[in-house]
C-alpha cells in the first residue's frame, strides 16, 4: 500500500466517521440523574463543566477540588468530563516504562490504528526526512500504519510539531514518554489532546525495570553492570531514578529535585486530564480506552486482536496462559506476542526489605499511584456515561428536573457539599456553625471574623465601628481604656465614633485564654456583641466556642503574594508593630523574597493549627480547604464591594438605613468590583494608618516566582476560595 499524505488522510477521516460503543446504561442512568440533581445549581464550577448538561456524582476527587493545572494542560487538553470526539481531538498515550504500554501499542497496531511512535522515524523506511506528515505501512501485509515522526523523545516531538502532526489529523494515537513536553509542544487551543496512561505500582515497575535492563541489549538504556547487583545494592545507588512519574508529569529532568509541590501539580494533571488505566486491571482499562478512542469492539478484527492479547477468552477454547492483568509482571500481560519486552523476576511485597528500599526512593510516586487507584474507581461512571445516546441524555435531564428535591435547600449547600460525614476535627465540627445552617439561634451564636492580615480586615472593622457595632478584637484589651477587668463589659473608646468594644483582647493566645477565664461568651448576662475578630482561628475556635455557643465564620481573603508584598512594605515603616523588623527597612523586595522570612503559608497553618516549625503536607491543605468550604462565608479583597454586601446580609445589616449606607460609601469603592486595583487603593487611602500604596510585584519576576514557592499551599487555598466565592453567590441570591 502506498503511503498516505497528510491531505489525503484528512479527507479520508472526514468521510469515515468512527462509531462509538454503548455502555452499561442502567447503572449510569441512575448515577447521572442523582449527580445532576445535587450539582445542577453550580453553574460556574469549571472543573465539573458538563457536556450536554450532564454531570456524574463522584467521590471527593471530582468534587470542589481546586485547580492547579499547568497553563498548557488547561488550554490544550480535553477535560476528563468532556465526551470524547475522536474526529476533533488527538489522543496521546503516556508510555510509562514497564507498565503495559508496549502491550497497548501492539494491541492498537493489531486493530489497524495509525500510531505515532519510534518506528515511524526509522531511516529504514525512508520517510524520516520528509517535510510533511506521511502515513505508511512499515511492514507490508501487516495492515498497521505509522506516521513518519518519533514522538517518544523530545527531538522527535519538536519535529512532529514543525510538521504539524496534530493539526494534520492523521493519527489515531500518539505514544510518548514525555507527556509534559509533548502536551505543551504538539497541541493548541484549536487542536486539543486527550491523554491516556496505564499505571503500575512503583515498586513493581522499578523492580521490573531493574531486571529487564540487566539483559536488554537492544535498549539504549541497557545496564550490564546491574547483572551482578542485588536489588538492595541497586536501590541504594546514588544515581537511582526516583519518582519517575511525578517528574515526567511536571516536566522535570532526571536529577532535578522533586517535592510535594510537584506532587500536587501531578495529581491535578492526572485528575483532570488523564483517562487512567491500571496494569493490574488491564481488561477493564482497555475497555475504557476503547470507548474513548471510538473502537468498535464488536468488529471481527477488534474481537480477534483482543483475544490474541488475552483481553477476551477465546470462544470454546481453554486459555493456555493466564489472562492479561492477573499477574504481577508485564510478561503476564503481554503473552507470547511481547516476549522481547517481558522478563520474569521476583515479586516483592510490602514488608520485604527490597520493597521498603524501592518505595523509600519513590515516595511521591507511591502517593501518586494510590491517588490513581482512587481515580480509576471514580472514572468508571464518567467513561460509561460517554456512550449514552443523546436522546437518553434528554430523558435524564427531564427526569432530573422533576425529581422531588427542594432546589432552595440545594442552593444553600456549600459548593461541592456532601450531605455525608465530615473530615473535620470534632472541636471544629461542633464548635462552629456550618455555612448552610440557618441562623435560628442568634443568642447562642457569635459571628467570628477571621482577620487575615493585610487583606482589608481593618477597613471592614472600621466600617462596622462606623455603624455603631460592638466588636471584640484587640482594642478592648488596651490598658489606656479604663475598664473594670473583673467582669466582661462594653466600653466606648472614642468620643467621635459610635463603635464600641468588649473589654478583652481576643487577638493573641494569651488574650484569648484570659478572656475565656473571665467569662467571655459564657458570662450571664453577657453584654451585647455584634462580632469578634481575631487572627487566631483555631485557638479561638477551640477555646472560646463550644457546642452550646458556636461561632459563625466569615473572612476576607487576598492573593497570598499580594498579601506578603503588602506586609513587607508595611513592616518596613510600622515601628509601632511588635513584628516590625528594622533590618527590612533598607532591603529590596527582591532580596526579601529570596527566602522564607518566617511566615510561609500563613493561612493554611492558622486553619490547621501548625506553626512554622511544623512541616505542611497535602493533607493539611485538604483539611484547610474543607474547613473553609464547610464553615466560612468567604469574601475577596479584590471584590470588596460584593464581599461587604454579603457580610452585611450575613450580619443582618440594614443597607437601606441612611447612616449605614453612609458608612458603606465611606469604606468601599464607588467604582464597584470591576476595578480590583482601584478597590485596593481605596482601602489604602481610607485606612492610611494601617495601609498605604506600594509597588506591586511583577508577575513572573524572580521575586514573584520565589514567593509563589514559599506560599504555595496558601496560593492553592486562595484559588479554592475564589471558586467558593463564586459558588456562594447562590447563598445570597437565594
Amino acid at each position: 500500500m502506498p503511503p498516505t499524505t497528510r491531505r489525503q488522510s484528512s479527507r479520508r477521516r472526514e468521510e469515515e466517521p468512527r462509531r462509538q460503543v454503548a455502555g452499561e446504561r442502567g447503572r449510569v442512568f441512575a448515577a447521572v440523574i442523582l449527580g445532576f440533581c445535587v450539582l445542577s445549581f453550580i453553574d460556574t464550577f469549571h472543573t465539573l463543566e458538563p457536556y450536554s448538561g450532564r454531570r456524574s456524582l463522584l467521590s471527593s476527587a471530582y468534587l470542589a477540588t481546586t485547580s492547579t493545572l499547568l497553563p498548557w494542560a488547561h488550554h490544550y487538553l480535553v477535560d476528563v468530563n468532556d465526551k470524547p470526539n475522536p474526529e476533533g481531538e488527538t489522543a496521546l498515550f503516556w508510555h510509562i516504562p514497564k507498565s503495559g504500554g508496549t502491550t497497548a501499542k501492539r494491541l492498537y497496531q493489531c486493530m489497524g490504528k495509525t500510531l505515532a511512535h519510534r518506528v515511524g522515524a526509522d531511516p529504514r523506511y525512508g520517510h524520516d526526512q520528509e517535510n510533511e506528515i506521511v502515513v505508511f505501512e512499515p511492514h507490508e501485509g501487516k495492515d498497521w500504519k505509522v506516521v513518519n515522526v518519533d514522538t517518544t523523545i523530545k527531538p522527535g516531538i519538536l519535529r512532529a510539531k514543525e510538521l504539524g502532526l496534530v493539526q494534520s489529523h492523521t493519527t489515531d494515537l500518539i505514544f510518548t514518554m514525555e507527556p509534559a513536553f509533548a502536551g505543551e509542544q504538539l497541541y493548541d487551543e484549536e487542536n486539543k489532546g486527550r491523554f491516556l496512561a496505564l499505571f503500575r505500582h512503583p515498586v513493581d515497575r522499578a523492580a521490573s525495570m531493574f531486571f529487564y535492563l540487566q539483559t536488554a541489549t537492544w535498549e539504549r538504556t541497557y545496564r550490564p553492570e546491574w547483572a551482578d547487583m542485588t536489588v538492595m545494592e541497586w536501590a541504594n545507588l546514588k544515581n537511582f531514578e526516583s519518582d519517575y512519574m511525578v517528574r515526567k508529569l511536571v516536566g522535570k529532568k532526571f536529577g532535578d529535585p522533586a517535592d510535594e509541590m510537584d506532587l500536587i501539580i501531578a495529581k491535578e494533571l492526572v485528575r483532570q486530564r488523564f483517562i487512567v488505566g491500571l496494569m493490574d486491571e488491564m481488561n477493564e482499562s482497555i475497555r475504557r480506552f476503547n470507548i474513548v478512542l471510538g473502537v468498535d469492539e464488536s468488529s471481527d478484527r477488534s474481537q480477534q486482536c483482543m483475544e490474541d492479547f488475552g483481553l477476551l477468552e477465546p470462544k470454546d477454547v481453554t486459555p493456555a496462559v493466564p489472562a492479561v492483568g492477573d499477574g504481577s509482571d508485564e510478561e503476564s500481560t503481554t503473552h507470547a506476542t511481547d516476549k522481547k519486552n517481558s522478563n520474569k523476576h521476583p515479586k516483592f511485597v510490602e514488608g520485604d526489605p527490597e520493597f521498603v528500599a524501592i518505595a523509600a526512593r519513590n515516595p511521591l510516586d507511591m502517593i501518586l499511584y494510590n491517588y490513581v487507584l482512587q481515580l480509576f474507581e471514580d472514572q468508571k461512571l464518567i467513561i460509561d456515561s460517554y456512550s449514552l445516546e443523546s436522546e437518553e441524555e434528554e430523558e435524564e435531564e427531564e427526569d432530573a428536573a422533576t425529581t422531588d428535591v427542594d432546589s432552595n435547600e440545594l442552593a444553600l449547600l456549600p459548593p461541592g457539599a456532601d450531605a455525608g460525614s465530615s473530615r473535620l476535627p470534632d472541636e471544629i465540627q461542633f464548635n462552629l456553625v456550618n455555612t448552610n445552617d440557618p441562623m435560628e439561634d442568634k443568642e447562642n451564636e457569635t459571628p467570628f471574623f477571621w482577620h487575615v492580615p493585610k487583606s482589608g480586615g481593618t477597613t471592614l472593622q472600621r466600617m462596622y465601628f462606623c455603624m455603631g457595632f460592638t466588636l471584640a478584637n484587640e482594642v478592648g484589651g488596651n490598658p489606656k481604656f479604663d475598664s473594670d477587668r473583673s467582669k466582661i463589659d462594653v466600653i466606648s473608646p472614642w468620643s467621635d465614633n459610635p463603635g464600641k468594644v468588649i473589654n478583652v483582647d481576643v487577638t493573641s493566645q494569651d488574650g484569648i485564654t484570659e478572656a475565656k477565664n473571665r467569662g467571655f461568651l459564657t458570662q450571664t448576662p453577657h453584654p451585647h456583641l455584634d462580632l469578634m475578630s481575631s487572627q487566631e482561628f483555631k485557638f479561638a475556635a477551640t477555646t472560646l466556642f463550644s457546642p452550646e455557643h458556636k461561632g459563625r465564620m466569615f473572612a476576607l481573603f487576598r492573593h497570598p503574594i499580594d498579601r506578603a508584598v503588602s506586609k513587607f512594605y508595611y513592616l518596613q515603616k510600622a515601628t509601632w508593630e511588635s513584628t516590625y523588623n528594622e533590618r527590612w527597612k533598607g532591603m529590596t523586595l527582591e532580596k526579601w523574597a529570596e527566602r522564607d522570612r518566617g511566615e510561609n503559608n500563613w493561612m493554611v497553618r492558622m486553619l490547621v493549627g501548625k506553626d512554622n516549625r511544623d512541616v505542611l503536607t497535602t493533607e493539611d491543605l485538604e483539611l484547610a480547604k474543607e474547613i473553609v468550604r464547610t464553615k466560612f462565608v468567604v469574601g475577596l479583597m479584590d471584590s470588596f464591594d460584593e464581599s461587604v454586601h454579603r457580610f452585611n446580609v450575613f450580619l443582618g445589616v440594614d443597607e437601606s438605613d441612611a447612616l449605614n449606607q453612609q458608612c458603606i460609601d465611606q469604606f468601599t469603592s464607588s467604582e464597584g468590583d470591576s476595578h480590583a486595583a482601584s478597590n485596593r487603593k481605596v482601602i489604602e487611602t481610607k485606612n492610611q494608618w494601617n495601609s498605604y500604596a506600594h509597588p506591586d510585584v511583577e508577575y513572573g519576576s524572580p521575586a514573584w516566582v520565589s514567593l509563589s514557592k514559599i506560599h504555595f499551599f496558601d496560593i492553592l487555598l486562595y484559588r479554592y476560595v475564589v471558586e467558593l466565592f463564586n459558588e456562594q453567590r447562590s447563598l445570597f441570591n437565594a
